[in-house]
Order: structure tokens, then sequence, then C-alpha cells
């Protein structure tokens, strides 16, 4: 199949077409290295940047797709998460997935990389709380409510739905303003990605750097930023992109960006 043209928007992209099944077998059938680097550096932060707070109501996922362990790692520290997605075949997808069932659990290795810390250990049975606590919304990214969501996640969305950079940089910029003043958010992204292919369709990416990145995050109301970038040495993913990055921090009170010099770019856990 031809690939797409350089610039595809996110409108552009043959959504309709999206094979939930053939990403999930391909992406999160497996713990593939990087996402553990990922859960074990978010889960400290989220246990730092959670404690001492007033629970937490409401948490957003945006884009989940077919990855759960974002919400997973917000679990122990809000009472309900809420899923968007754009994709039809994602929301039904997540529809079948977040049920509780008797069968075995895909997600329990994924858990259990974090099950023994601060808080996770508090949760017995994490499938059955995230089945009886979750909403799940058809929703765009480009279209989220405003200062809506105490705690928020959002991998591997604003680089993979696009790649027209005003739209990557708008994603990014509703994600943070669909957050309350203060709140934790995790961003996640695949460093230098040429695009990706899901059951031979074609879809679009945008081309992210930690520098490009960091330029970004300047011009952002937030704070206390920092950058995980992944080890490119291990396994990795798929061809088409050198490492995952991470961005942690929290929402800005009074609206400004980062007042606290440059980012640090943290070392994979």
């Amino acid at each position: 199949m031809a690939d797409l043209e350089p610039t595809t928007r996110n409108e552009e992209a043959p959504w309709s077409a999206f094979d939930p099944y053939g990403y999930w077998k391909s992406n999160y059938e497996d713990i593939f290295p990087e996402d553990e680097q990922i859960i074990r550096y978010a889960s400290h932060f989220l246990i730092e940047a959670c404690d001492g707070r007033a629970p937490i109501k409401a948490a957003v996922d945006v884009g989940a797709g077919t990855n759960l362990y974002p919400a997973l790692l917000m679990l122990p520290w809000t009472k309900r998460i809420v899923f968007t997605d754009y994709a039809a075949s994602n929301i039904d997808w997540l529809s079948e997935n977040l049920a509780d069932a008797p069968d075995e659990w895909a997600w329990q290795p994924f858990w259990n990389l974090m099950a023994g810390m601060p808080g996770y250990r508090n949760i017995e049975q994490p499938r059955r709380r995230l089945a009886t606590g979750h909403d799940i919304c058809h929703l765009s990214v480009f279209d989220l409510p405003a200062r809506t969501w105490d705690l928020g996640s959002m991998f591997f969305v604003a680089d993979g739905i696009t790649s027209d950079r005003v739209e990557f940089e708008s994603a990014v910029r509703t994600f943070l303003a669909a957050l309350v003043p203060g709140a934790p958010f995790m961003m996640a992204f695949m460093e230098h990605s040429a695009g990706y292919e899901v059951s031979g369709v074609r879809f679009p990416a945008i081309e992210v750097t930690p520098e490009s990145l960091n330029t970004l995050l300047d011009g952002l109301p937030v704070t206390g930023t920092k950058i995980l970038r992944t080890d490119s040495s291990v396994r990795r993913l798929r061809t088409g992109y050198d490492a995952m990055l991470l961005t942690t921090g929290y929402v800005a009170h009074d609206g400004s960006g980062d007042a606290q010099g440059p980012r640090a770019c943290a070392d994979p856990l």
C-alpha cells in the first residue's frame, strides 16, 4: 500500500479502517522493555505527585485505544477514569475489554510491574476496580472540555493522529487545557516516528524529539516537567522510530509556563 502524503491531517487518516485487535496484538500482547521503563518511571511519578492529595474524583485517559496501562497507572489515585477515543472500533474494543470477566486477564503482567508499590498494593482486584470505575466517551482530542479532570494521561496520541505540526501542537494544548490547574499529567510520544501500519493500513505521525518537545513545553502552562527517553538499545516495538518519550509534570496554577529552568532528561528506572 502506498504511503500517505507527507502532510496528513487527522481528519484525512483512515480511522474507520483502524483495527484495534491487530494494534493490540502488535503493541500490547507482550510487554516490551520500553513500556516497562515507562511504567516504572510513571508509577514513581504518580506516587510522589498524588501523595497527600485529596481523593481525585475523575481522571482521563485521552485517545486510550487498546492501551490500558496508563489507566492502570492512575487506578489507585482516582475514583473514576474516563476513557476517550475517536475511532469507533476503539470504542467497541474498550467496551469489551474493560468489562470484568472470569477468564485470564491480558493486563495482569502489566499490573504486576506496579502491584507491590505504595498505593498500588492497596488494590486487590484491579480488573474489577477498573470495570466498575470507568466511563467511555466517543470524543476527539480536539473537542475535550476545558478544566474538567484532576489527573490525565495521553499516550502516543498527539503524535500518532496527524503529520501536521500545528495540529499536533493543538492536540497537546487541548489535552492540557482539559485538566484543572495543579493536575498531574503524563504524555507519551514516539521519537522520530515515520508513521505506522496497522493490519496493512498506514497511519500518520509527526516527528518528535526531546529538543522539539522541550521547545513546545516552554510555551505551555506547565510546571515541574521532566522527559524520560527510553533506552534505545533494548528490543523495540517496531522499526520506524528511535525511542519512546514520556513527559510528566503539572498544569500550572497561574496559567504561566515552567519558570524552574531547563528540564531534566531522566534516565530509565
